[in-house]
């Protein structure tokens, strides 16, 4: 293919011998023009909806002359030479598309690997490598607000900041400074996502640099505390207190004091609602040995553990997963063994692990003498799918050595666990952490929660909070929830949120895709508790909250372009 053209970063075009074609020249509507093609690639845009979105309101008199002028131009400054046989701004049934088969499109490129990482295949740090190469600019810089430019910028700082956090985790071991570097570019892309603060304490740990990670859990906290009203999670406090633990300088003298415990990790005391059948089911005789807790992201599964623990007092650890890695790698096990009050000698047992060696039989039963109680003992680990394959098998040996001992393991997905060590436990009780139900939430007093929320314990929490509070958490967990799904998903919440409840066929119509594409979207979104489905089969959001911070983002224009489509086609 001849044309290449980029819109991740400036706009550049460049021809078949790698010649610089002019585009940065073109007129600023002209370049418009071909942002928003470009944005839209492979489907075709009438010119009303193209005139909507370069203009907005501010339409000219003749909108349909001035896109062709516009479209004239680009035709003639980029292919010279060109004909209607292989111009790639195509004219097609009364409007425009890109066309990508006639001209290579970087954003084209990039969504096709993000889709090639849901295939299975045997190298993906490599798609993920090529995925940062191109998405660590950002698209459409001369319009970064535009309504049709900001869910677009936003989909790439997503796959940048995943691909980022992907990277980072697989040098931590062998290039450490490296994953500090990866992990630090994802928390300037994206400052409220603690993943990547996550990422960033582990790795500078491994460098050696306690008092880094340190100061990267202050940032973090002033950051959520300022802009989100919000503190640390439970679980990035606990990477704090065992960052301190490792810190604390070691006693040369024999025989050697007790080593000194960190304080115990303050959990929220926010009131919780619901969840008795799965609280029962794992408090009551006969609790299965071992009990997955899945759910999405905003489901409230720390909450889960923390109130197992008031259920369980003095019987349940708690640990995260999350910084299990490198040095960090039994760092949730030392949390869990804390908060059992265990012996010196027990968590003495971890502290002296190795980060790249599994446990030896004698620190296991000194750790297993933790849990020979006359009660069952609770071991939780939450983000449980990032356990290596040493600490599954060392999962494995405690619980078939300790009678007494009931494993809990919490993350998002059962489809995580494919490929992963967590897979050789085996899940023979997996219980999902639905939405709230509104006689779940009665307790509240206020009927409209339910609606406002749609049941998920995360937006419940903040449902009362300031509105910039709540839009940003409703903003995090619709983000967060639909990060795997293809660009249409989120295209459809966007529509779902500027016109209300919509059916299969009328959502085919306004985003031009097939019916088949946008029901998997839809199945998707249902399943992730985004969208509900209505007596009368059309589809709505589940969340006014979610709704009107989706809503937000979507421009006067755009909106009232969407109605005007929604009416004809009615």
């Amino acid at each position: 293919m001849g044309l290449r053209v980029s819109v991740l970063g400036q706009l550049t075009v460049v021809d078949g011998e790698s010649g610089v074609l002019p585009a940065g020249e073109l007129p600023r509507r002209a370049r418009q023009v071909l942002a928003v093609l470009a944005a839209r690639h492979d489907r075709i845009q009438s010119k009303d909806a193209l005139a909507d979105a370069v203009w907005g309101e501010d339409l000219p008199g003749n909108h349909a002359g001035a896109l062709e002028h516009y479209v004239s131009v680009i035709r003639r400054r980029l292919q010279p030479t060109g004909s209607p046989a292989n111009w790639f701004i195509v004219t097609r049934s009364g409007g425009y598309l890109f066309d990508t088969s006639r001209a290579s499109l970087d954003l084209a490129h990039l969504r096709a690997l993000v889709r090639q990482l849901d295939a299975p295949g045997p190298d993906g740090l490599a798609v993920h490598e090529e995925i940062l190469g191109l998405a660590r600019h950002l698209p459409f810089p001369e319009d970064p607000y535009a309504g049709w430019a900001e869910p677009i910028r936003s989909e790439v700082a997503v796959v940048a900041v995943n691909a980022l956090l992907r990277l980072a985790a697989a040098a931590l071991t062998d290039d450490a400074p490296r994953s500090f570097r990866l992990a630090s570019e994802a928390i300037e892309l994206n400052p409220f996502l603690e993943s990547s603060y996550h990422a960033a304490m582990a790795a500078a740990v491994a460098m050696g640099r306690p008092d880094d990670a340190l100061r990267i859990f202050e940032r973090c906290r002033q950051v959520l505390d300022s802009e989100l009203g919000v503190a640390p999670s439970a679980e990035l406090a606990m990477i704090k207190q065992s960052v301190l633990a490792g810190r604390a300088p070691a006693v040369q003298s024999a025989p050697a004091p007790a080593p000194v415990t960190p304080p115990a990790v303050t959990r929220p005391s926010e009131r919780f609602l619901g969840r008795l059948t799965e609280i029962r089911l794992l408090v009551e005789p006969g609790t299965p040995p071992v009990v997955h807790i899945v759910g999405p992201s905003g489901s409230g599964k720390s909450a889960f553990l923390a109130e197992l623990g008031r259920h369980t007092p003095g019987r349940i650890g708690i640990g995260d997963a999350g910084p299990a890695v490198g040095v960090l790698r039994l760092a949730w096990l030392r949390s869990v063994l804390t908060d059992l009050d265990a012996t010196p000698e027990a968590i003495g047992a971890v502290d002296r692990a190795l980060p790249d060696q599994p446990l030896g039989q004698a620190d296991l039963e000194l750790i297993a003498a933790t849990f020979d109680r006359p009660e069952p003992v609770y071991l939780a680990v939450d983000d449980a799918m990032n356990l290596d394959a040493a600490s599954v098998a060392e999962l494995a040996w405690l619980s078939g050595h300790c009678p007494g001992l009931r494993i809990v393991l919490t993350y998002d997905y059962p489809s995580q666990l494919s490929g992963r060590p967590l897979a050789g436990l085996g899940t023979p009780v997996v219980m999902r952490l639905s939405p709230l139900t509104a006689q779940e939430l009665e307790p509240l007093g206020d009927p409209a929660v339910r609606r406002l929320t749609g049941g998920i314990p995360a937006l419940v929490a903040v449902a009362r909070r300031p509105a910039e509070v709540a839009s940003a958490v409703a903003m995090q967990v619709a983000r967060q929830r639909t990060e795997w799904m293809p660009p249409l998903a989120w295209e459809l919440l966007r529509v779902c949120a500027v016109l209300g409840d919509l059916g299969a066929a009328e959502l085919a119509a306004l985003t031009a895709q097939p019916v088949t594409d946008v029901l998997s979207c839809v199945d998707a979104l249902v399943h992730a508790h985004l969208l509900r489905e209505c007596p009368d089969g059309k589809v709505g959001h589940a969340s006014s909250l979610v709704c009107g911070a989706v809503a937000g983002q979507v421009s006067a224009a755009t909106a009232l372009y969407l109605r005007k489509q929604l009416a004809a086609a009615s």
